[in-house]
């Protein structure tokens, strides 16, 4: 199995007892790509700014003042990279013998949890739209309760159908 969809004895925060982890999922890498695809060109834009400047008579004056905004361009490339990944990394799906939590990481010091109740669930959707998806299986889930909130939406997420099963099989169990 993948890095991605990987089956996990690991505990996590607010575990219940006699729980076991079955699933431990990220969304999928895609989600990375535009981001660092455009950090990537604009990794590139001063170096193109310096060979045309250079050749400016004026440069020699504004040397030292473009080489600081420089590194404080950089900086903030940096803490742009820095926020998609850590934004990617610490959103989580977990698919335990009791519940189906989603952890979302919504900025620097902001988070939300989820949580679904394995016997609660009344129906799972996997929804797979697109050539890309199709090409990459990945794809979103929509899972509706029994509970006080109807639906919950999973978006983005490696191999919906073998989640889908997952949660199937745990429920009929």
């Amino acid at each position: 199995m993948s890095s991605i969809l990987t089956t996990s004895t690991n505990s996590f925060r607010n575990q219940l007892p006699g729980e076991q982890t079955e699933l431990v999922s990220r969304r999928h890498w895609i989600l990375l790509f535009w981001p660092i695809f455009w950090l990537v060109i604009f990794v590139v834009l001063p170096i193109g700014v310096y060979y045309v400047l250079q050749y400016l008579n004026w440069y020699t004056t504004i040397k030292e003042i473009f080489k600081f905004l420089t590194v404080i361009y950089y900086f903030f490339l940096w803490c742009s990279l820095f926020y998609n990944l850590m934004i990617y990394f610490l959103n989580i799906m977990i698919v335990s013998n009791k519940r189906v939590i989603n952890n979302q990481q919504l900025g620097f010091f902001r988070y939300q949890t989820s949580e679904l109740e394995i016997k609660k669930i009344q129906d799972v959707q996997a929804k797979v739209e697109g050539f890309w998806a199709a090409v990459l299986h990945y794809g979103d889930l929509e899972i509706q309760t029994a509970g006080s909130q109807n639906k919950f939406y999973f978006y983005c997420f490696p191999k919906p159908e073998r989640i889908k099963a997952l949660i199937i099989s745990l429920q009929n169990s």
